[in-house]
């Protein structure tokens, strides 16, 4: 069963949220199939810099560091991780865990970092 919250412009909440201190990233899972899509994508979406390495050593670095957008909180809503969860799920837990730590150490920082999933509920 699909569980949904409301559909939303990304663009009109980005900007609502951006001008309260928080940096929004918002992660489109429509076309996130296999690793390298997930990588790609995650980038693309947190604005990693040019030097991100496109693999999971380099998310969990740069999701730990994000010095290039400083913000009071940070969060990161991901669509439909379901796509990427059924297609690849051994890569899909290995991303989730990154992601999992990656809140944890910013749990106790003064800029935390909430993960959002929006659509099926992934099991691991």
């Amino acid at each position: 069963m699909t569980k949904y919250l409301t559909r939303f412009p990304p663009t009109d909440l980005i900007n609502n949220i951006s001008q309260q201190g928080i940096q929004f990233f918002y992660l489109d899972g429509r076309q996130i199939i296999d690793k390298q899509s997930f990588l790609k994508k995650i980038a693309e979406a947190m604005k990693f810099p040019d030097y991100f390495g496109y693999n999971w050593d380099a998310l969990d670095e740069c999701i730990t560091d994000l010095d290039w957008c400083r913000a009071d909180r940070y969060v990161l809503i991901y669509d439909q991780p379901e796509v990427f969860s059924k297609a690849e799920p051994t890569e899909w837990k290995i991303a989730n865990d990154i992601l999992k730590s990656a809140m944890e150490y910013w749990r106790d920082t003064d800029t935390p970092l909430d993960i959002l999933f929006i659509g099926e509920t992934v099991t691991e």
